[in-house]
């Protein structure tokens, strides 16, 4: 006998239990008699209960009101009819029989004990079946959902070139399973070792927007080592967040899930979501979810970030890390077009380092070359942030001036002039470097309606400077090809 072996017979008080049972099984251990007006007494709980035995009458509403109780407290019991004599249902009369309780299905009396457990056993085993599929029909219908969810991420994602939006449209799909109260997301620089905060969505997360941590740092920092995800519950209990200054100070939240994004095995990023929807936290199915669910918007990231890497190389000098010729054609042949369609000025600056050869003889070219870097970085740094500054080649550079004309221009060059020649270049490396500069100006529309016009004018000016004495600054002639020495400094 299985464990489940206790039969509950409930009966209309007028029934003798005796007549249920065939002879010969009458006083079997596994029968409990119940009568039905006792029927909330049973303990639907027991282990050896293996189902309940109810009979069948016609006797109307109220009988129909308990047996639906019977079957709520029996929490998925196998519940089996029977009846011990089929009388006549009376005309008008209610009947509490359901669907389900059809005449080929109600049991007659005598009934063997033997014969019913095992027809509960099969009764039960089809109610678990049913409820396995059902449990399969809602996990199927989840997994279809993912999949759509996962497609669409792809077809999303596939043609966008901006990180940002990708991001956007990854995590609009994935709030629809997680509903996260708020997200950020961080880009990480594997030359720096650290993660900045690029997008900050939800409440009270915008000021997060540019903050930058160290890999290992907080629970992104730790997401983007470990290339795992991190669940951290409780966050910010005291009032101050915890260990995660990516996030705000006075942050509290339930639940904190970081998920490193990874392409073709580098981490570039971290998905950090704050707070799921209702219970607050989020589980170990969410963190698998997410990340799955964030492997083709990874990919998407990378092949942006590494298209636009591609593209600042193409024009950017190797060495300085400035624009390039290339993008000084490009971009001054826009200026002058949007100069002619405004009737605006624009200005280009070309300067050439003075005595450059001295240093490669007396330091050598790798100490040339570095010198070249720190001579961008200080006109970088002393220009506005709408000029252009590109390497021209060699040692000489380019300034390019929007809606700036000639006086504007002769200021922004003395000054680039002044701060070159105050400057002790390769300090850090031990030597002490003294330049100056030759500068030629040119603008438009003064020196040239093009701007190749303007970069010859602008070149023939820089080289009146250096014939003068160098160290100076020239402006082109309006009228005459040959250009004006309107300044020299020694």
């Amino acid at each position: 006998m299985s464990n489940r072996d206790l039969i509950i017979l409930l009966h209309e008080p007028r029934t003798e239990p005796n007549r249920v049972l065939s002879r010969g099984s009458r006083d079997h251990p596994a029968i409990l008699p119940v009568s039905w007006s006792r029927y909330e007494s049973i303990d639907f709980r027991s282990p050896r209960l293996a189902g309940i035995l109810y009979e069948i009458t016609t006797r109307g509403e109220a009988r129909g009101r308990a047996l639906s109780r019977l079957r709520r407290l029996a929490r998925g019991l196998p519940l089996l009819p029977f009846r011990v004599a089929v009388p006549a249902p009376r005309r008008g009369a209610g009947c509490e029989r359901s669907a389900s309780d059809r005449s080929d299905s109600i049991l007659q009396a005598p009934l063997q004990p033997r014969l019913l457990l095992d027809l509960l056993a099969r009764d039960r085993l089809i109610g678990e079946l049913r409820q396995r599929g059902r449990r399969t029909t809602a996990q199927s219908r989840d997994y279809e959902a993912r999949l759509e969810a996962f497609a669409a991420i792809v077809r999303a994602t596939g043609n966008e070139l901006d990180p940002q939006k990708i991001v956007d449209l990854a995590m609009e799909r994935i709030r629809s399973f997680l509903h996260p109260r708020a997200w950020i997301f961080l880009l990480f620089d594997a030359d720096q070792e650290q993660l900045t905060v690029i997008q900050a969505r939800g409440e009270g997360m915008a000021a997060m927007k540019g903050v930058s941590i160290g890999a290992g740092k907080g629970i992104a920092g730790r997401a983007a080592q470990k290339r795992q995800a991190i669940l951290v519950e409780d966050v910010g209990r005291s009032g101050a967040t915890y260990g995660a200054p990516e996030l705000p100070r006075d942050l509290v939240a339930r639940s904190v899930l970081a998920v490193p994004l990874i392409s073709r095995g580098r981490v570039i990023g971290v998905i950090e979501a704050i707070d799921a929807a209702g219970s607050g936290r989020f589980s170990n199915e969410d963190a698998r979810l997410l990340a799955l669910l964030l492997e083709p918007a990874a990919v998407a990231v990378d092949n942006a970030l590494l298209l636009r890497r591609s593209e600042e190389l193409s024009i950017t000098d190797d060495l300085t890390k400035l624009y390039n010729s290339r993008f000084l054609n490009a971009t001054l042949r826009r200026e002058v077009e949007r100069s002619k369609r405004y009737r605006t000025p624009v200005s280009l600056i070309f300067l050439d380092l003075d005595g450059f050869k001295n240093v490669n003889d007396q330091h050598g070219h790798l100490y040339g070359s570095r010198t070249l870097v720190e001579v961008g970085a200080v006109i970088k740094g002393t220009v506005r942030e709408i000029d252009i500054v590109s390497r021209f080649g060699g040692d000489e550079f380019t300034v390019i001036l929007p809606q700036t004309g000639p006086e504007g221009a002769m200021t922004i060059a003395e000054r680039i002039r002044q701060r070159i020649a105050d400057t002790s270049f390769l300090q850090e490396h031990g030597i002490e470097v003294r330049i100056s500069a030759s500068f030629g100006i040119a603008s438009f529309p003064d020196h040239g309606k093009t701007k190749d016009e303007l970069i010859a004018r602008a070149d023939q000016a820089m080289y009146a400077a250096k014939g003068r004495g160098k160290n100076g600054v020239a402006l082109a002639e309006t009228e005459s090809p040959q250009p004006r020495l309107v300044q020299t400094v020694r």
